[in-house]
């Protein structure tokens, strides 16, 4: 009994010193954006920053959704909103230590925190991850019109290797769990499909489809700070780069050494629009990316805050 309360302890301290390097790693990132306070002082930019900062830090508090969704479904557990939440917002911030894998493996805690298998936990990350990416890349799709293929001729090769090899990794992986772990692995799979009974479907659906929902909110909000940044640019412009915003954050997500996309939306955004308004555009991801990486900080503490509430 006495070491698996040091056992706790001491991972206890281990995650506080994780957050404080994921912390420390944010301010880096601040740093590293050389921001001219002179380009923050016009209304519309600060605006945009702000409209964009609230949106952001509500999504990611609201995110937590999804994946509670699957996590409930593939556990069998009911899971409560208040223990998934300030794992979830304390884990999204790990994603800018290097790596850019360590805001998924945090998720785990929550098995710790609720006695559930690892493996449920890690599943429905995979579920949460790739249901992101896909309705992500639907909305973008829909924004860019004729434009997508454009851009698949020019990234289409990127997305495709990093595809190919999610699949053969799934494969391979799959195959080595089921020649070692054949019976454990029948038995989750077994328990799995429970998931897809009628009593579960509604839940298991509305993870699905939540990003859909997520998506539209995240265009409406990239469109209304472009229309502030970008006033030159006409409606069809505005939405074929909110588009185009969209689709390098895919792109950044599958390029290996991009964490984030940095370079990459601005280069897809520039390959939308050539040589117009290229400084605006450059400005706006600018204001995205301070906006995003507070909004990160900021769901952060309102997760350490809330914890904190219930707990008392």
């Amino acid at each position: 009994m006495k070491d698996k309360l040091n056992i706790k302890k001491l991972l206890k301290l281990a995650g506080h010193l994780v957050v404080i390097l994921a912390l420390a790693f944010v301010v880096k990132k601040i740093i590293e954006m050389d921001i001219k306070l002179g380009d923050l002082s016009s209304p519309s930019v600060i605006g945009a920053f702000v409209l964009s900062l609230v949106i952001q830090a509500a999504q990611i508090i609201i995110a937590c959704f999804p994946w509670l969704m699957f996590t409930r479904s593939l556990s069998g557990r009911k899971i409560p909103y208040s223990a998934a939440m300030p794992v979830y917002t304390q884990s999204n911030i790990y994603k800018y230590l290097p790596g850019n894998v360590f805001q998924y493996v945090g998720r785990n805690k929550l098995a710790a925190d609720m006695d559930i298998s690892h493996v449920d936990v890690a599943c429905a990350t995979i579920l949460d991850v790739f249901f992101c990416v896909f309705w992500t890349g639907m909305v973008s799709v829909i924004l860019l019109g004729s434009k997508i293929a454009e851009l698949l001729d020019k990234y289409g090769r990127n997305l495709f290797i990093a595809g190919a090899a999610g699949i053969l990794l799934l494969i391979a992986s799959f195959a080595v769990v089921w020649l070692k772990f054949r019976g454990r692995l029948q038995s989750y799979l077994s328990r799995y499909s429970k998931a897809f009974e009628k009593s579960n479907r509604l839940q298991l659906l509305s993870g699905i489809f939540y990003y859909f929902a997520h998506n539209i909110v995240s265009a409406a909000m990239y469109f209304c700070c472009m229309a502030l940044i970008v006033p030159q640019a006409g409606t069809k412009e505005l939405l074929t780069l909110t588009g185009a915003f969209m689709f390098a954050w895919i792109i950044g997500f599958v390029t290996p050494g991009a964490p984030g996309g940095i370079g990459i939306r601005e280069g897809v955004m520039m390959f939308v629009c050539g040589n117009s308004y290229a400084d605006r555009i450059l400005l706006f991801v600018l204001i995205m990316r301070i906006a995003s990486v507070f909004a990160d900080v900021s769901a952060f503490l309102i997760g350490r805050i809330y914890a904190k509430a219930k707990n008392h």
